[in-house]
């Protein structure tokens, strides 16, 4: 992992935070900004060629 991935890394892990906290407060709006920015951070690194680990929580299959 390049130096260069940090900030990205650091900016899906803080978007995945928002959407967590949105959806425990039922926060509509905060819910849709949150997702709006965990998918344009998620976009980024995919372009960027970035391997964005799972969510500790996150289930495969």
């Amino acid at each position: 992992m390049d130096q260069n991935d940090q900030p990205l890394l650091k900016r899906v892990a803080d978007a995945r935070a928002a959407l967590a906290e949105a959806v425990s407060a039922q926060n509509p709006v905060g819910l849709s900004r949150a997702l709006d920015e965990l998918e344009e951070a998620l976009r980024q690194a995919r372009e960027g060629g970035i391997e964005v680990p799972p969510e500790s929580g996150d289930m495969v299959g």
